[in-house]
């Protein structure tokens, strides 16, 4: 027969005359349950000498909507958090953001948020301060929100100078991410880096998408651009393939430095140079985060990760050196 080494949550239920769910929730701070009722809960827990460590915490990663289709960015941050969330003790689960209402069944200890809009999750963080941390996006900046960021001007002077360092002069950067956080964090940093360079008449910032990179690359070809720098995992296959459509041969007549998709950009041949994000070390910092709020400690500021940079075939010195 197994000892019993303290009361449980059955035993806590019994004192107080409440349902068991009812006494979980409390234990694990659920926004379902009452002010009063948890401070309840909480103080008989004290005084029957619960272990805290016992109440086992749900923490939600908050994906876009179930009608997104998820790319090769989206996909690499799930299997960076599901390996790094299998190494917690926690409960964890997916959740997209137009079944958030789910949540409310669950007893929550914590958010982490890859929701683009940050509409969802930055509500449920307001409403019941739940701990939220937000991946690649601003933080609502409440008491209990915080963000993990890939270091944009980092990833973009790395791309850059990849470039420049070969005599690129006229380098053109093609961006998809429109108006979210990330893509205003990269724009500004290549702007930034360009005047630095005093290369304002010569670089240029072309806003794209998948479905135009054809007609993007023979324009940017057409005007004297030498080296392209391709924002985000799903576009830079895109231009690397129009590219080669447009038989403008890679590196010789165009440059091009990407962002790496996992198992794909050192496959294709020329082998793409690229800038990658390090989600491991995203989901690490995520999971750190919530982690420091559940021990009740208040973190500092939001974290920034670094760009790795990973030279292969597709930058040489441009055509008119």
């Amino acid at each position: 027969m197994r000892k019993k080494t303290g009361p449980g949550v059955r035993d806590i239920a019994a004192e107080l005359g409440l349902n068991i769910s009812t006494v979980s929730r409390a234990l694990n701070r659920s926004y379902l349950i009452s002010r009063d009722t948890t401070e309840l809960v909480l103080r008989k827990a004290h005084e029957m000498g619960y272990h805290f460590e016992r109440a086992r915490k749900c923490i939600v990663v908050l994906l876009p909507s179930s009608r997104t289709e998820l790319a090769w960015y989206s996909l690499s941050l799930i299997n960076a958090l599901q390996k790094r969330l299998s190494e917690t003790p926690y409960y964890w689960e997916f959740v997209n953001e137009d079944k958030a209402d789910i949540i409310q069944e669950r007893s929550v200890s914590g958010i982490i948020s890859l929701e683009f809009t940050l509409r969802i999750a930055g509500m449920i963080n307001r409403k019941y301060n739940i701990p939220l941390v937000c991946i690649n996006n601003a933080s609502s900046h409440t008491d209990n929100a915080w963000s993990v960021n890939s270091d944009a001007e980092n990833g973009i002077r790395k791309a850059f100078r990849c470039l420049h360092e070969y005599g690129h002069r006229r380098i053109a950067f093609i961006a998809t991410g429109g108006t979210s956080f990330v893509g205003g964090r990269r724009r500004q940093a290549f702007e930034k880096v360009v005047d630095e360079c005093g290369l304002r008449e010569t670089c240029i910032f072309v806003p794209g998408d998948v479905e135009s990179c054809h007609g993007i690359v023979l324009d940017l070809y057409r005007r004297g651009i030498t080296g392209i720098i391709a924002d985000g995992e799903s576009v830079g296959l895109g231009i690397w393939n129009s590219l080669n459509f447009c038989k403008i041969e890679i590196p010789r007549r165009m440059s091009l430095v990407a962002w790496e998709v996992p198992y794909v950009s050192r496959m294709v041949r020329p082998a793409i140079t690229t800038v990658e994000q390090d989600f491991n070390l995203i989901a690490e910092k995520a999971v750190a985060l919530l982690e420091a709020r559940f021990r009740g400690e208040t973190p500092g500021n939001d974290l920034t990760v670094p760009y790795r940079l990973h030279m292969r075939e597709t930058v040489h010195i441009p055509r008119d050196v």
